[in-house]
């Protein structure tokens, strides 16, 4: 077994990271991943003006924070099942009245059926233990016609020099940089999307209503309610 796989492995078991992780994610992944999350946060609020949005593994709340003081007219929440990063997003939150973080599992969520416009999740469902279960749990919050949109890492975005270099222009030098090596360790290859998780994703109520494509650093599945 290589490094790679024995440290991608081992990332993968703690579905909530321990407080020191939290506290290292929050000084330096999360600043790689703040440009890349304000273009989803703008792609948001471009998408909808109101409504109520939910942000599984919200982390240090970064994202939910962006988008609930670009639209007020938009309610936030984000759940993290570890409890210092919802300590960490609170604390980031302050001031913004439409972003709120709560502690808990994306596979049993606190909210009503049908109750839900738009859910996202960025980086996060390669911790997910029983990932067939939050996305039931997704389709089930839901209100009918909505979306999920899931973005995880995908090495390949890295792979073409091009691409690489037009992603320095866009995000910086360090996106570019470690990106690969960060998509590498939190996420999935191509074609683990195309069978692992395509075959789970064919075993849930999003049975043939959903599309991966990759966009701009992540693979992004996006995943409908049918009406």
């Amino acid at each position: 077994m290589s490094l790679t796989r024995f440290i991608k492995d081992v990332l993968r078991k703690p579905e909530a990271i321990p407080t020191p992780g939290a506290i290292f994610y929050n000084a330096t992944v999360a600043k790689v991943l703040r440009k890349p999350e304000t273009k989803i946060a703008n792609d948001i609020v471009e998408k909808m003006g109101n409504g109520t949005i939910l942000d599984l593994g919200s982390g240090t709340g970064y994202l939910s924070i962006e988008i609930a003081k670009r639209s007020p007219g938009l309610q936030v929440y984000g759940i993290d099942l570890s409890r210092q990063m919802v300590k960490i997003a609170r604390r980031h939150a302050k001031g913004v009245d439409n972003a709120r973080f709560v502690f808990g599992n994306a596979a049993k969520l606190p909210f009503k059926d049908d109750s839900i416009d738009l859910v996202i999740s960025t980086g996060a469902s390669h911790h997910w233990k029983t990932p067939r279960m939050v996305f039931d749990e997704c389709y089930r919050v839901l209100k009918t016609g909505k979306e999920a949109w899931i973005y995880d890492g995908c090495p390949e975005v890295f792979n073409n020099r091009a691409d690489r270099r037009k992603l320095n222009e866009k995000y910086g030098f360090l996106v570019g940089r470690l990106g690969h090596r960060v998509s590498t360790l939190h996420g999935f290859t191509r074609e683990e999307y195309q069978t692992m998780i395509k075959d789970m994703l064919e075993q849930t109520a999003f049975k043939g209503s959903y599309q991966m494509a990759l966009t701009d650093i992540w693979m992004k599945i996006t995943l409908r309610k049918r009406k």
